[in-house]
């Protein structure tokens, strides 16, 4: 009888448990809101920059692995590039869409399993439609299945998308999970989940090209392939862990229940216009492959580089798209547009300085970094020239992307849709089709870097005058 007088009961635990972590959000609001903006800012992006680093960097690697079997590897897994786009575009939506609608809901366990068999369902359908029309789609991209090269490498190429397309769901959830973990605040979990996918892609990929591996009658794209669903299947099973272990999750659901069923078609109505944002970039790339095809095989090779490597040297941009926004997006609903704007000159003001840097690097190791992903001579010199040029442009693209996520942060979704097309459909696009009928792939890249530089204007004369038209409005006010 003593004993049971002092037992907890079940619901008292997760009462108290619920409290803690509501108190703990509650601090962090706070730090947000009143801490040094170097030092929450350096705080919320320190974690991710390894995070995002690991994830473009396992990318990066596994194309490296794909130049070590060819040039005909590298062009058809270069084709394969705007696809991939589309499926990352889609975890990001979803991910952004899920951790936005649990972090509002009052009961969060009863949303997340709903949650999670919701980007289940959109992961399948997608993989489905994208396998039943891959050869459609690789044909618009530019990919043509009649030319020796390409006939040669079609069948291992098919393979290697079909362990891609499996993974497709495993790749969803980790990124929305990823997602959820950010937007609860636990930013180290985040990004070790990032690391550990990343790092078995890598591992994986770097052991079935071992001489330990020679064995396997696999090709080199179908290892590759394999390496990815492996990767994806041990980050699925993490980040699980970590969303039901560790954040004390419950994923289990009734979905004929009416709650469950109005989750789904919350998260249907929320879905479409995020997805369709994050889904401009990969249409744009795919546009650009197709004009990048007219210039032959070489050049589609060295543009699938030059896609990897672009993450890379944007990475500290990147990064603070998705931790710029948490910080603004809180100060400016607290009323403190003056800490804000401190926070997004520091900001820009550390990215121009990083893309200068990162520009001159690659500008001192353009040759090097070619020979390294291919020796044959019209491809390492194509890569070399994008390599040299085109990064001075970030400098632009860094203050673009950062303006962006502001505005998305501060509820100006709109001004930051029209800045996202005119950035890809008005002017990266049609300036690469004019280059590559000018000057061929000198003139694509020439016309991605003015074209960059260009927006960078535009930017700087919208914030001038958007400057002059609150200015005088505060004289009206004051007068």
């Amino acid at each position: 009888m003593a004993s049971r007088k002092y037992q907890t009961p079940d619901g008292a635990v997760s009462s108290n448990e619920t409290c803690q972590k509501q108190r703990a959000r509650a601090v962090r609001k706070r730090w947000i809101l009143t801490g040094s903006t170097s030092a929450v800012l350096g705080q919320l992006t320190t974690p991710m920059l390894f995070a995002i680093l690991a994830l473009f960097g396992a990318d990066l690697i596994e194309l490296y692995f794909a130049s070590r079997l060819g040039v005909d590897e590298l062009t058809a897994m270069s084709f394969t590039l705007p696809i991939q786009a589309t499926v990352f575009a889609f975890a990001i939506g979803l991910g952004i869409v899920v951790a936005t609608r649990l972090t509002q809901a009052r009961k969060v366990e009863e949303l997340a399993a709903v949650s999670l068999i919701f980007t289940a369902i959109v992961g399948v359908l997608l993989a489905v439609i994208i396998w039943f029309n891959l050869l459609p789609i690789l044909n618009l991209l530019g990919f043509d299945e009649t030319v020796p090269q390409q006939l040669k490498v079609w069948p291992t190429l098919k393979t290697y998308m079909q362990y891609r397309l499996s993974a497709v769901v495993l790749f969803f959830i980790i990124m929305v999970v990823f997602g959820l973990l950010r937007a609860f605040g636990n930013m180290r979990a985040a990004a070790w989940l990032l690391v550990t996918f990343s790092a078995a892609q890598v591992l994986m990929s770097a052991l079935l090209f071992s001489p330990v591996a020679h064995s396997v009658q696999l090709s080199g794209l179908e290892k590759l392939g394999i390496a990815h669903f492996f990767a994806a299947s041990i980050g699925c099973i993490y980040a699980l862990f970590l969303l039901v272990v560790k954040e004390n999750i419950s994923i289990k659901v009734n979905l004929l229940s009416q709650k469950s069923r109005a989750a789904l078609r919350c998260l249907i109505r929320l879905s479409v216009p995020v997805v369709a944002m994050q889904l401009l970039t990969p249409i744009a790339q795919s546009l650009l492959m197709g004009v990048v095809a007219t210039q032959g095989n070489d050049a589609v090779a060295a543009y699938g580089v030059v896609m990897r490597l672009e993450p890379i040297a944007l990475l500290l941009p990147m990064v603070l798209t998705t931790s710029l926004p948490i910080f603004v997006g809180q100060n400016w609903e607290a009323k403190k547009a003056l800490r804000v704007r401190r926070g997004v000159k520091l900001a820009v003001v550390v990215c121009v300085v990083w893309q200068l840097v990162i520009a001159t690097l690659l500008f001192l190791g353009a040759d090097m970094l070619s020979v390294g992903f291919c020796k044959q001579s019209d491809v390492k010199g194509a890569i070399n020239f994008a390599v040299s040029v085109l990064p001075i442009s970030y400098v632009a693209l860094a203050a673009v992307m950062l303006y962006v996520s502001c505005c998305n942060a501060i509820g100006r979704s709109g001004v930051a849709l029209n800045f996202s097309i005119v950035r890809l459909f008005v002017l990266s696009v049609p300036s690469a089709y004019i280059g590559a009928a000018v000057a061929g792939f000198h003139g694509i890249v020439w016309g991605l870097t003015l074209s960059n530089f260009i927006l960078g204007v535009c930017l700087v004369l919208y914030s001038a005058k958007k400057n002059e038209t609150l200015s005088v409005q505060k004289k009206v006010v004051l007068s």
